[in-house]
């Protein structure tokens, strides 16, 4: 099949194609303005359509008191550091213990030193509101809850946080009672806050995310995130939301409603990059004796981990959609059981790369049976190279007819032309869904493997190290691959043998060290299992035996056109065309059984 190494060529740019421009072929298209048009910003967010001028804080109170000195409350759990505070009486501090946030930019501290979290307002329009900055009384009932209490002439306000530890997760219930026979128009409000610096660039690219913060929300389904620059030109309104909050390729900072009411988001940032997300829920109408205005919100600050987010839900008691952010994309079915067996592993050996090489060898040893096959395939392809130089020769004119005799002699010889691609093609899915594991799996951020070498799995090798490794190894691999004598799959070849290297050592230079530690791994093995092919094979020593006995002998038909040239090479028959002296080498090789070394010896004796 003479266009295979082309074939191949494309197969392999247009899976290349699917990996590095993943986000760019599948942007998803922006929402509409209730005019008809995209806000033109590419975020997905609605803006405003009440006033031209930019929207503000829909937060009213009373007034602003002077920050005093706030007393704490700390809950102090293996995975995290939850602290209140009095100021506000709101959740002032979320720090993540494991070591390996260090080297983080956040520090493992998810709420910004700047501002606070799960503050509680009313809008401007309500008929009563509470001061900024009050002094609330904090209790500690247990080791996992905190209650505030703040009571004004109108309203006592009562804020109820349990903290689910294993989950990542505090839910917050408010309790508003009013004081006053008159009717009350009250509209609750929930301030959140993320930092994130507007000079550091967040573009990020189509094969690693920008690490920053980015405002995100879920609302009908799909998740739609904005970054600080946008939202400071494009402050937003979204209505109707599901969750809100902000994400990090790698961590989340969300907050989910209890389903049961309509619930808008406000977003809007300042130019130093301190983004405000301010929840409003449905007005009420109230009095006093009218039962208390309760409004229950779940909150997950951590690491996008699969399965505490899935925990998230049962602490909630509801779907968050947390789940969602952690998006494996169209190989999720494989990244799944992945990342399940890679967990499974570090359980084992405590080491995220070493987890990552056994996964290596049990995806090896899964597909040993078709790689085996395949390289099988390809000694079987080298058998027939002469009768395919043959029948190049003998159709060069007529291509279809050429490719036609070719795919007749595979078939009548149970040969596969394209078998040898099959190990790349059963590696390609699972190197995908790797990538996807390894840029969005909490469990693997800043996870090293030797921390003076490879500190960080989902990032590149600083070193490149593990590049030039790879790309050596991959050529050495390589050779060790059995080559096909048929001139038409030199294209093929060269693709195999410097192509390939080439394009996954440029892959490594920028790719997630975890996936590379992957491929390098699984080059060895091949590389192991191609030894084991060509010395310990029984079919595959036979196959080899039989290549050199065909070479053999086409080399003495060559010998014997040489001795005695025909004696009219130009001669044809009136209605058939003069078979050439390759025609009856072609015929002999394929009829007559193969020649061994021994006996071609002794026909060179003869012929002296």
């Amino acid at each position: 099949m003479q266009d295979q190494g082309k074939r191949l060529l494309i197969a392999v740019v247009l899976m290349l194609g699917v990996l590095l421009l993943w986000q760019k072929l599948f942007p998803g298209e922006p929402p509409k303005k209730p005019d008809g048009t995209t806000d033109g910003s590419g975020s997905g967010f609605v803006v405003p359509t009440a006033s031209a001028n930019k929207p503000t804080s829909p937060v009213g109170f009373t007034e602003t008191l002077p920050p005093g000195t706030a007393s704490t409350i700390a809950l102090t759990f293996p995975k995290f550091t939850a602290t209140f505070s009095s100021i506000d009486g709101t959740l002032s501090g979320w720090h993540l213990t494991d070591s390996r946030y260090a080297a983080d930019t956040t520090r493992g501290e998810l709420v910004p030193a700047q501002a606070a979290d799960l503050i509680v307002g009313f809008t401007k329009d309500s008929t009563y509101k509470i001061p900024k900055h009050a002094q609330w009384t904090g209790t500690k009932p247990t080791d996992r809850q905190v209650v505030y209490k703040l009571s004004t002439d109108e309203l006592d306000i009562t804020k109820t946080f349990d903290v689910v530890p294993d989950a990542f997760v505090v839910r917050l219930t408010v309790s508003v009672t009013p004081k006053l026979a008159k009717e009350a128009h009250e509209s609750l409000t929930l301030s959140s806050f993320q930092l994130q610096d507007p000079k550091q660039d967040s573009s990020g690219s189509s094969r690693i995310q920008a690490r920053v913060w980015l405002s995100s929300t879920m609302r009908n389904g799909t998740i739609v995130t904005t970054d600080v620059k946008d939202v400071i030109e494009h402050p937003r309104l979204e209505t109707n939301i599901q969750w809100t909050g902000f994400e990090h390729p790698f961590l989340l900072v969300a907050f989910a409603p209890k389903p049961g009411g309509i619930v808008d988001k406000h977003t809007y940032a300042d130019a130093s990059g301190l983004v405000e997300t301010d929840m409003v829920f449905q007005p009420t109408l109230f009095k006093a004796g009218d039962p208390p205005l309760t409004r229950e919100v779940v909150a997950y600050l951590g690491p996008k981990n699969v399965y505490e987010l899935r925990d998230a839900d049962l602490a909630a008691g509801f779907p968050t959609g947390f789940s969602s952010t952690v998006d494996l994309g169209w190989f999720g079915f494989i990244s799944k059981p992945l990342l399940w067996l890679l967990i499974q592993l570090h359980g084992l050996v405590g080491n995220w790369g070493l987890a990552i090489i056994m996964l290596t060898l049990l995806v090896k040893l899964a597909t040993l049976y078709w790689t085996t096959k395949s390289m099988r395939s390809m000694k079987e392809m080298a058998v027939l190279g002469p009768q395919l130089k043959v029948i190049q020769e003998k159709y060069k004119d007529d291509k279809q007819r050429q490719q036609t005799e070719m795919w007749a002699l595979y078939k009548e010889n149970g040969v596969s032309p394209v078998a040898g691609c099959l190990p790349m093609f059963l590696q390609m899915p699972i190197w995908i869904a790797l990538y996807r594991t390894l840029s969005t799996a909490g469990e693997l951020y800043r996870q090293p493997f030797i921390s003076a070498w490879l500190p960080d799995l989902t990032a590149a090798d600083p070193t490149h190290a593990l590049t030039y490794v790879l790309v050596v190894a991959m050529f050495a691999q390589a050779r060790l691959t059995p080559q096909n004598p048929d001139p038409s799959q030199k294209t093929q070849q060269m693709v195999m043998q410097y192509g390939l290297p080439i394009m996954f050592g440029a892959m490594s230079w920028v790719f997630p060290s975890g996936l590379s530690l992957y491929m390098l791994t699984n080059t060895c093995l091949q590389a192991l299992n191609s030894i084991y092919v060509n010395k310990f094979d029984k079919q595959s020593i036979a196959l080899s035996k039989k290549i050199r006995e065909n070479q053999l002998a086409a080399l003495d038909a060559k010998k014997a056109k040489d001795a005695n040239p025909p004696k009219d090479a130009n001669a044809k028959k009136p209605d058939a065309p003069a078979k050439t002296d390759d025609d009856e080498a072609a015929v002999a090789i394929a009829s007559k059984p193969p020649v061994s070394r021994g006996q071609s010896q002794k026909k060179k004796k003869g012929r002296r």
